[in-house]
Parts: C-alpha cells; sequence; structure tokens
C-alpha cells in the first residue's frame, strides 16, 4: 500500500487502513545512519528505506543493513602440524 503520512505515495509494508507501525510514522535516521545508501531524504527528513525505525537497528552494535560500515574478516591461518608438513617436503624430493 501506498504511505499517507510522511513518505507520500511510497510502498510501504506498515499501511493497511492506516500506519500499522507504533506511533504511526516512521522515525528519521539517527547519527549512525548517515553516509548509508539506504537513506532517503523527504520533505519532513531524512528516513531509512528499510526500517521504520532505525535507531533500533544500532541497539545491539550494528545495524545489519548499513551499507557505509564494511565488515573486515580476520585472516584466520589454518594451524600446520609440523611433523606431516616435513614429511610433505621430503616426498616431494
Amino acid at each position: 500500500m501506498q504511505c499517507q503520512t510522511i513518505k507520500m505515495d511510497k510502498d510501504c509494508f506498515f499501511w493497511a487502513e492506516e500506519c500499522t507501525f507504533p506511533g504511526g510514522q516512521c522515525r528519521n535516521v539517527v547519527e549512525k545512519c548517515e553516509g548509508c545508501n539506504r537513506t532517503e531524504e523527504w520533505p519532513t527528513g531524512k528516513y531509512c528505506a528499510s526500517y521504520p525505525a532505525p535507531d533500533k537497528h544500532w541497539n545491539l552494535g550494528m545495524c545489519n543493513m548499513a551499507t557505509h560500515i564494511k565488515l573486515e574478516e580476520a585472516g584466520v591461518q589454518k594451524a600446520l602440524n609440523p611433523l606431516k608438513a616435513s614429511k610433505r617436503m621430503s616426498g616431494r624430493r
């Protein structure tokens, strides 16, 4: 259905006969959302395209839809048994 409160005529999955989101309207993005590709500028402010309450998604540390934060995987090195490694090397000679 189309939003009729803040994001006029935008498809919204919270909209039925009226907004079913608690509070009746989406909340503005928080400071941590600045730079995310999912923020949208509307006449009434900046809002998240994915969540109606973006502040709640930062409570546990990081929003799972944030596009401006890249996770770096720690390079996990596989444990190498030195005895097996020496046997492998001796077999190649």
